[in-house]
């Protein structure tokens, strides 16, 4: 499956992103989900309320029993950065569309 998301670098650079999607996981310590995908050097980082999270897993657990092929993440912030590399910003939250 893959991912579609609005990306913001370290500068603030907004940059839509097509990537292949391997899975979702929460961050208690930063609050904050990390999308895995093909790009092994970059962290795709999303804070978020834990609640926020599970609504967001919940969707991603419907695009793939409906067998998407494609999700998008619509107007939310992703921030892409280097591994290990924190960011502070807005807790986001995400509405999944399924292409």
């Amino acid at each position: 499956m893959y991912i579609a998301m609005q990306t913001a670098d370290s500068n603030g650079t907004l940059n839509t992103e097509i990537s292949t999607f391997y899975g979702i996981r929460y961050d208690t310590r930063y609050r904050a989900a990390i999308l895995s995908t093909e790009h092994l050097n970059h962290d795709y980082v999303i804070p978020m309320d834990p609640n926020d999270y599970e609504d967001a897993v919940k969707q991603i657990l419907a695009a793939m029993a409906s067998n998407a092929q494609m999700i998008n993440l619509g107007e939310s912030i992703v921030s892409r950065g280097r591994k290990g590399e924190a960011r502070q910003v807005k807790p986001q939250k995400l509405t999944i569309k399924t292409c």
